[in-house]
């Protein structure tokens, strides 16, 4: 098992050392924990201690971006810890995976600090921008002390409610802070409910992104742009952790629940692609999967606002660069994009194609197939939106790995063909459309036409009437083999 990474952080009856709303670095995938605590008893004053922590995490959930739940459940914040003999007051061990609180006279063992009143336990695990994601959580309250709940100034029984806020501070990140009035000063004192900078500390970990630029896009669009220096960084958008690499961010908006495809694609930038919801809490991400370095993702996100994330490396380590241009194509074609969409001449396209085969109806797209699966190879293209309402010819070629071309004529069947320079059309329009689906083969079984392994590589395109030389297709294939 992969040790996780165990942090502590506690409260003291005198003052230490703190930096103003400070951010440890650390947060939660998606601003939200959830604690299982059954503390026995009532404090003298007649509140249960379970009341008075709940009403510290709804307190932090009512005023600050993050979310607290609470369920009742007897689970000990030591389960998964022991003692450990090399470090004072720190203990060993993985937890169990749950989030609880209650009273000890130790620290799973290990003695609690002079003076300490509470110490939060947290475990993280790295993450990829930058800072760790934190698993879990735990809070033990120092049974040494007389404790009470009440509110205003303090008295000499400690104040368990004003304890728990500030050590559900640590668990949500925020680390000590001395520079302001604040929950999460290091000591105890008069103060008995969220302060401002205890609410901006928050909101900076979970209230969306910092002062990066944000550039609206929309569906079926594709973006040119470039990574380089001086680029806005992950570490401000996130407003913390440690990473520096380059970012730059997408807001799409969508009105229903869609299957979005996003491809990134650079000739020479290390590329990294990211989803997120508005507050970004992460959804999906990639690095290569569309090859050469190139980054795709397929998600069905619901009606709402996110986040799209065009990032590199630190320090590439993949392809040759950190800095450099890409292309974004995003689309809710339910087929993959096709990258390296080209135009003959060499010029810039706008076109997104797309393609893929399935032998299950479309819910999973792949290049390898046995002898008796039943195939399906679709197509479609999105013309360049400067193309639209415009007439144009279509085309469809096939080549095989035997080295032999066909072209699909406008009946549906496919001609072979000597070379490109005559080629055949599949279809004409008086005015292209958004989308022009191709099915290119439908219920093909090797075993059934007495194929042995073959492979073949399929490419739509098409030409303006105004223009019929200059071809726009899709520069990566659709690619099949039958083994």
């Amino acid at each position: 098992m992969i040790r996780k990474s165990l942090s502590i952080a506690f409260l003291s009856t005198v003052s230490i050392a703190g930096h103003a709303y400070n951010l440890d670095g650390n947060r939660w995938l998606n601003a939200t924990a959830t604690f299982q605590i059954d503390i026995p008893g009532i404090s003298p004053s007649g509140i249960p201690w379970n009341i008075g922590f709940r009403e510290a995490a709804n307190e932090w959930t009512e005023k600050t971006p993050f979310e607290f739940k609470v369920n009742t459940g007897a689970l000990n914040p030591c389960e998964g810890f022991t003692e450990n003999k090399d470090i004072e007051g720190f203990p060993d061990g993985n937890g169990d995976e749950n989030n609880s609180a209650g009273f000890s006279d130790s620290v799973c063992g290990n003695a609690f600090g002079d003076s300490v009143l509470a110490i939060t336990l947290t475990l993280s695990q790295g993450g990829l921008l930058g800072f760790s994601y934190i698993d879990q959580s735990d809070i033990i309250f120092n049974s040494a002390f007389q404790w009470d709940i009440y509110s205003g100034t303090r008295r000499p029984e400690i104040d368990f409610r004003r304890v728990a806020l500030h050590e559900l501070g640590h668990t949500l990140g925020l680390d000590h802070e001395s520079e302001a009035v604040a929950m999460m000063a290091p000591s105890i004192g008069d103060i008995d409910s969220l302060q401002a900078d205890d609410i901006e500390g928050a909101n900076a970990l979970y209230g969306g992104p910092g002062n990066c630029e944000i550039t609206d896009i929309s569906l079926n669009t594709i973006i040119d742009d470039s990574l380089f220096e001086g680029d806005c960084s992950v570490l401000e958008l996130y407003g913390g952790g440690i990473d520096t690499s380059y970012v730059d961010t997408y807001r799409l908006t969508l009105a229903k629940e869609t299957t979005v495809n996003i491809q990134m694609e650079s000739a020479s930038l290390d590329s990294v692609l990211l989803i997120t919801d508005n507050k970004l809490n992460g959804i999906d991400f990639d690095d290569d999967s569309a090859g050469d370095c190139d980054a795709r993702l397929r998600s069905t996100l619901q009606a709402g606002e996110y986040l799209i994330l065009a990032n590199t490396y630190v320090e590439p380590f993949k392809c040759k660069s950190n800095i450099g241009g890409y292309k974004i194509s995003i689309t809710d074609n339910a087929l993959p994009v096709l990258h390296k969409a080209r135009a003959l001449s060499g010029s810039a396209t706008n076109a997104i194609f797309h393609g893929g085969a399935s032998a299950d109806g479309g819910q999973t797209f792949m290049k390898s197939f046995t002898n008796s699966d039943i195939i399906d190879v679709d197509a479609s293209i999105q013309p360049d939106p400067n193309h639209l309402g415009k007439p144009a010819t279509f085309y469809v070629v096939a080549i095989l790995s035997t080295g032999q071309q066909f072209a699909r004529l406008e009946n549906g069947k496919f001609q072979q063909i000597n070379n490109f320079k005559a080629l055949p059309a599949y279809g004409h329009t008086n005015g292209l459309e958004t989308k022009i689906d191709i099915p290119l083969l439908k219920n093909i079984q090797g075993e059934a036409l007495g194929l042995g392994k073959m492979a073949a590589s399929f490419f739509v395109g098409y030409s303006l009437e105004s223009n019929p030389t200059e071809l726009y297709f899709n520069g990566a294939p659709i690619s099949i083999a039958i083994q």
